[in-house]
């Protein structure tokens, strides 16, 4: 996995293999979550099925964190206390984002309908029903992003792997505690 993640890193670069790497990135935390066994062709074979799949899920989020994040910059120096409250809603709003988005791979790779309307739908559902999970989760999530900014070398050797597999994880037995209630 820490190779896998470094080439994620190095896949960043080029931009187009950015996406796909990291749905490829999932899809293999997938496998490993299952204990199946993954060798580096299946890396190539996931970004290219998956190619067209992550940049519909890249291009929203693209829109979506420059939306949010550029208002932040536009509106850096208004002050009073309506763009302050303006502020922590977008702070908010962007968290929720990164919420979603840490389960939407996992739960489009497990669902039978693959579009990003449904996808999002099961996301929120998740963050609904479990939010002392998500909150954790999403609460160390941004302790090892943090950690992998300042520090570069977590960022190059886990903490992608890390965050796609503890998204995986969550949803994974979530989905298993809900087949397995529904009995």
């Amino acid at each position: 996995m820490v190779f896998l993640n470094l080439l994620w890193v190095l896949l960043l670069i080029p931009i187009v293999t950015g996406p796909p790497a990291t749905a490829a990135l999932y899809a293999i935390a997938r496998r490993v979550y299952d204990e199946e066994v993954w060798d580096l062709q299946d890396t190539w074979r996931f970004m290219r099925e998956l190619f067209w799949p992550s940049w519909r899920w890249a291009l929203p989020n693209l829109v979506i964190l420059f939306v949010l994040s550029g208002n932040f910059f536009i509106y850096e120096a208004v002050e009073g206390v309506l763009w302050v409250v303006l502020r922590i809603v977008w702070a908010l709003l962007l968290i929720l984002w990164l919420m979603l988005n840490i389960y939407f791979w996992p739960f489009w790779l497990a669902q039978e309908d693959k579009s990003l309307r449904t996808t999002y739908a099961n996301c929120a559902r998740f963050l609904v029903l479990n939010p002392w999970p998500v909150l954790i989760v999403t609460f160390i999530s941004m302790l090892f992003f943090v950690a992998s900014v300042l520090l570069v070398i977590p960022l190059l050797v886990g903490t992608v792997s890390w965050l796609s597999l503890a998204g995986t994880t969550a949803v994974q037995r979530s989905l298993a505690q809900h087949k397995g209630g529904s009995s």
